[in-house]
């Protein structure tokens, strides 16, 4: 329980401020669920790895060559994988499980490209794209749309407005907002935000609150998340937090389309809230 504390500790201190190391405060994420979990013997995973790939990566002449045997590096010869066959496993998501099994989602196995590239010198940022995370290398050349789920792949223009089509069932045009650069906050919460589906599809309170919390850490005016929490105090019984959250959510946005149910949801706990005390 005390090195949980002190996961979420240390969380909360890195993400108040910027830039947010985003390995680190992704390994705390995992701290909480492996309270023995020793971040920084998994930070020294990343950079034994780097260390091992950079001959092989510095001999590509230009950023996409360095690209091609990075990716070669991390999915042909360190055998890191898309876990297919049970996407939904929340080890999926969990920097140390990826590290130690090899097997991860679409933003694990990116934080993990990005993390190893990154120290190679590539300039490599998140692609927070819809239903599944990505990378883009940049240069004075221009970008490049990396998949670490499927092996590095490069992909182009015409790939990614098939993708599109398939979410959507429809074509829909590539805007540059679709893959703009995202930091390590983006891509923490999106992480938070997986394993809460998660969570919640199992009917595991503590597990979802405990998502929400950092969520929340990462973007207090998130709305969506302030409300759910706020539900899941009620459904757990804890009143008071949850009389807290619902108006929290009214002070942010009093014109909110769930706004009125709020409200209601208010006086009802304070009603709550009186008899108890």
């Amino acid at each position: 329980m005390a090195a949980s504390t002190d996961a979420r500790r240390e969380f909360a201190s890195l993400t108040a401020r910027e830039p947010i190391p985003l390995a680190r405060a992704a390994l705390l994420i995992a701290g909480e669920e492996y309270p023995a979990l020793n971040v920084d013997h998994y930070m020294d995973r990343f950079a034994e790895l780097a260390r091992e790939a950079e001959p092989l990566v510095h001999a590509g002449d230009d950023t996409v060559e360095r690209v091609q045997l990075l990716s070669e590096f991390l999915f042909t010869q360190k055998g890191f994988e898309g876990n297919r066959d049970a996407f939904g496993d929340p080890r999926n998501s969990f920097l140390n499980e990826v590290i130690d099994r090899r097997l991860g989602i679409p933003i694990t196995l990116s934080v993990v490209y990005l993390e190893v590239g990154r120290r190679l010198g590539l300039n490599l940022h998140g692609v927070s794209f819809p239903t599944h995370f990505l990378v883009k290398a940049v240069d004075d050349r221009g970008e490049l749309i990396i998949d670490p789920f499927n092996g590095g792949a490069i992909i182009g223009l015409d790939e990614i407005r098939a993708r599109l089509a398939q979410i959507y069932g429809q074509p829909v045009e590539v805007h540059p907002a679709m893959l703009k650069a995202v930091g390590a906050r983006q891509i923490l919460a999106r992480m938070l935000r997986n394993l809460k589906g998660i969570y919640t599809g199992a009917a595991d309170w503590p597990r979802t609150l405990a998502a929400l919390d950092r969520i929340l850490m990462l973007d207090p005016r998130a709305l969506d998340e302030t409300l759910e929490r706020a539900a899941l105090y009620e459904r757990m019984e804890c009143f008071s937090a949850a009389l807290s959250d619902f108006q929290s959510f009214l002070a942010l946005a009093p014109e909110h389309p769930n706004a009125d149910g709020a409200r209601e949801s208010v006086m009802r706990l304070m009603r709550q809230v009186a008899r108890i005390n």
